[in-house]
């Protein structure tokens, strides 16, 4: 059964994901590495992209560690409040960025215009990676409670007993999450591409521009080269660090009815984006653009975004489920899965310009991005419930005289139910609000909502913002449907 899976994973890889970048790293150390490696400017954007991840790694960080001390208690709407951290996983990048933009943009609500600032990237990836870094942070905290009673145990005060016991215990999920979130940062695209301006631009975004605007695609290719790299030694950094593995203790109770309050409160603050963007976004615009001429119209944009992610999915589907069996028991493979998960949507979309010329254009190459950037998402849902199958089950269904395919598909996949359709919920979402790849491979016909968004941003006035506002507004709810399925499956699963 598992050879039979790498036989499906593995040729998809070689086209959609390695020959691509090998096409692209080829470019790019060739005709286009002179010319970056000896232009400043683009040292400066690589300079910025660094900075840009280490900050927003610090800062996320710095809320993580006491949000995941706090979650270690028992209080009302716990749940709710581990789940909504979870939201921004989500979320597209328009939706996030016009929600700031509601809020601390040129119109916003605050009458603060933070619009090309360093602060409001910063705040905007806060809001992304913050559930990220307290989800990695708080398996460990949960296991402290009975380290931190020892060491007091013996004497220790409990400053001294976090500093010497707690604080290496925690050491490694720290630098795994930090590592986590400034990867995500570091070759982030639609955020700084739509609020952090020419002077803010990351790596990521001055590829985009140079291929979309100078048509300068070697040197586009130099970049990615750089940014592949980076992310490459990191991922190899973060694979080195093992967090320890501490059995979770139990919840101690609330001290009062002032902290879940007081998360209330702060989640809140963490959310006002989303709701000044429910607050700026109108039925009369989403009515204007219903019947637009001067962009692509809503009922277009919308059905492209179904058709596209329906689709995908047909794709990113059977390619999870193959991916889950083939790294069940084999960490090459476990490996393997994380290359597409490193690689940004927009070096996807570049190394398809590069290494199919005669595709260009076609719906194969784009929906083959789709697939790539959603399957990964899908099997790392599914793998950990497959591997926490016993293996009896499958040599007893062997015993039978059941053939392993027939096994798989009448005693395995009836109990991986609820965490496929967790899987299946997240593809969707990130298939949804795909952006960078659908940005690289666009064509006129097949404006997305995500790209309707940014079309309507590219406008001056008041009416195309408005319209804009309420395009993300919309695609927040489907993308919010999708949340509560799969948290709904999330559920089930536990």
């Amino acid at each position: 059964m598992a050879w039979l899976a790498r036989g499906v994973v593995l040729p998809f890889l070689a086209f959609a994901l390695f020959y691509p970048l090998f096409r692209l790293l080829l470019l790019g150390v060739g005709e286009g590495f002179w010319n970056a490696w000896t232009n400043p400017y683009y040292w400066e954007r690589y300079r910025f992209s660094l900075e840009y991840g280490l900050a927003s790694a610090l800062l996320t960080l710095a809320l993580a560690l006491p949000l995941a001390f706090l979650f270690r208690r028992r209080f009302p709407l716990r749940a709710l409040f581990l789940s909504l951290s979870t939201l921004p996983f989500v979320l597209p990048t328009p939706v996030v960025a016009l929600g700031f933009l509601a809020l601390l943009g040129p119109r916003g609500l605050l009458g603060v215009d933070l619009y090309g600032t360093f602060a409001l990237l910063l705040l905007a990836a806060v809001f992304y990676n913050l559930g990220l870094a307290l989800r990695v942070l708080l398996p460990v905290a949960l296991g402290l409670e009975e380290p931190l009673q020892a060491a007091r145990s013996l004497g220790a005060t409990p400053w001294r007993a976090f500093l010497r016991v707690g604080l290496p215990l925690l050491l490694p999920a720290l630098g795994g999450a930090g590592l986590l979130v400034f990867l995500y940062t570091f070759s982030a695209f639609g955020v700084p591409l739509l609020l952090g301006g020419p002077r803010h631009a990351t790596l990521e975004v001055e590829v985009y521009t140079l291929l979309a605007h100078r048509l300068a695609l070697p040197e586009a290719s130099a970049l990615m080269a750089w940014q592949l790299f980076t992310l490459g030694a990191l991922v190899l950094l973060h694979l080195r660090l093992k967090a320890h593995p501490l059995p979770p203790g139990p919840l101690l109770p609330a001290p009062s009815l002032a902290y879940p309050l007081g998360l209330g409160a702060f989640f809140l603050l963490l959310y006002a984006p989303l709701l000044a963007l429910f607050a700026q976004g109108s039925l009369s615009a989403l009515r204007s653009a219903w019947v637009s001429e001067d962009f692509t119209p809503l009922p277009l944009a919308l059905a492209n975004s179904v058709r596209f992610t329906l689709l995908a999915l047909l794709l990113a589907l059977p390619l999870g489920v193959a991916y889950g069996v083939a790294a069940r028991r084999s960490g090459l493979w476990d490996l393997l899965g994380l290359f597409p998960l490193m690689v940004s949507p927009v070096a996807v979309g570049l190394g398809y310009l590069v290494a199919y010329p005669g595709l260009r254009g076609s719906l194969l190459l784009l929906l083959t991005a789709y697939a790539l950037l959603a399957y990964p998402l899908l099997a790392r849902t599914l793998l950990p419930a497959l591997r926490s199958l016993p293996p009896s089950l499958l040599e007893a269904a062997r015993t039978l005289g059941a053939t392993p395919w027939r096994a798989f598909l009448r005693v395995e996949l009836p109990l991986l139910r609820p965490a496929l359709a967790s899987g299946v919920a997240l593809a969707l979402a990130a298939l949804l609000g795909e952006f960078g790849a659908s940005l690289v491979l666009w064509r006129p016909e097949w404006t997305t909502l995500t790209l309707a968004i940014y079309e309507r941003l590219g406008r001056p006035g008041e009416g195309p913002f408005r319209e804009a506002l309420s395009l993300a507004a919309l695609l927040a709810l489907l993308s919010g449907l999708l949340f509560y399925l799969l948290d709904r499956g999330r559920g089930r699963l536990g």
